[in-house]
């Protein structure tokens, strides 16, 4: 969600909104003018020159995608939209960097004055350093990626998770108001109208902002909220802090989560699944499965691409982000069998769904995949 100002955000200059206004617009370009025009230019430019050099029209995967790169139009579009990135986190990052030791001492002074007031906690775990590629590459270009960590109070990778965020989701024409974790919620009253969560996890929570809107939405659940980054739990902290959402945050591997068998009445996760490996994926249902409570509701959100629903070309150009924007697990999410993996991780497959929900706000759909616990009692 991109919400109101709160104080762990740094104040922008005029010249810094400007920055962002022009990476906004330039994305929207791209996104609505450029990028629709890439399976065309596949059609007419790339499809006749591979079969040229090749002798016959491309066919697997591989072959289209070499189709595509001998298309100038989509070329001229992957080179903007890399450009757009990699300036998406220029605008965002020299805001934070240059406010970074007042956005430390912000930190220590949320937590020193607003913790017995406001509620929930912080635990890190020296001894988790990060989890595979997750650690090793800058996910989506974010400079120093999910896991950086430079020391005590530091909450640079929250801030520029949040900030990034914002530039992007508006640069998709996605709504100022909209919100995952708003429209899981509207799913969910309307789906399951009894549940009432008394305890509530959201798995890989990064900035904390979908576990903030959960806490502030169920004020009298316990939610928790884990991630692999110290530095991106360190900003999620002191900003529920200054949301007035008591939320407790944990450093913990989603694979090997550290709470009691069937401890939570509601299990969330939001576009996480494109972030991890298949078995990482498989293990974090696995731990859904374990931690719910009789009768209680998990339900994973991701973008909406499901390659089942498209064709080979569509699928390569889709494919863009794995090798230009660092996201190595995108296909292997978007050829995922999720429900699958939910019922071979025990839950009860009359339960188990997959569907389309609508954004709050802005064209299209979030992806959701959800099932209930019904056996089991509370931990």
């Amino acid at each position: 969600m991109i919400t109101a100002p709160h104080a762990m955000l740094p104040d922008l200059t005029a010249e810094d909104r400007s920055r962002q206004s022009a990476i906004v617009a330039l994305r929207r370009f791209l996104n609505a003018q450029v990028r629709p025009r890439n399976i065309s230019h596949y059609e007419k430019q790339g499809v006749p020159a591979f079969s040229a050099a090749h002798g016959h029209a491309p066919q697997s995967h591989e072959e289209v995608a070499d189709a595509f790169r001998l298309s100038s139009g989509y070329r001229t579009w992957s080179a903007m939209n890399r450009a757009a990135q990699e300036l998406l986190w220029q605008t965002a990052g020299e805001p934070i960097l240059r406010h970074d030791e007042t956005l430390r001492e912000t930190y220590r002074r949320l937590t020193a004055e607003r913790l017995e007031t406001v509620g929930g906690g912080l635990s890190l775990d020296p001894g988790l350093s990060g989890i595979g590629l997750v650690a090793d590459i800058d996910i989506h270009l974010q400079p120093g990626g999910y896991t950086l960590d430079r020391g005590e109070a530091d909450v640079v990778a929250g801030a520029l998770y949040e900030m990034g965020g914002r530039v992007f989701s508006v640069g998709q024409g996605i709504g100022a108001g909209d919100s995952k974790a708003g429209a899981v919620i509207a799913f969910l009253a309307e789906r399951f109208p009894d549940l009432k969560p008394r305890r509530i996890l959201d798995i890989g929570c990064s900035a904390g902002a979908a576990a903030c809107e959960y806490a502030l939405h169920f004020p009298e659940a316990d939610v928790h909220a884990v991630d692999i980054g110290a530095g991106m739990l360190r900003y999620a902290h002191a900003r529920a802090l200054a949301l007035g959402a008591r939320v407790f945050f944990h450093q913990m591997d989603t694979a090997r989560l550290g709470f009691a068998d069937g401890e939570f009445d509601l299990v969330v996760s939001h576009n996480v699944m494109h972030e991890i490996d298949n078995d990482v994926r498989r293990a974090m249902m696995r731990e859904s499965r374990r931690l719910l409570a009789a009768g209680g509701v998990a339900l994973h959100q991701d973008v909406p691409y499901r390659f089942q629903d498209l064709d080979v070309p569509h699928q390569v150009e889709k494919s863009w982000d794995v090798e230009f924007n660092n996201e190595p697990f995108w296909v292997k999410y978007a050829t995922a069998d999720v429900t699958g993996d939910m019922v071979a991780a025990g839950f009860d497959a009359a339960t188990v769904r997959e569907e389309r929900i609508p954004k709050l706000r802005g064209p299209g759909a979030w992806y959701v995949a959800y099932g209930q616990q019904t056996g089991g009692t509370r931990g």
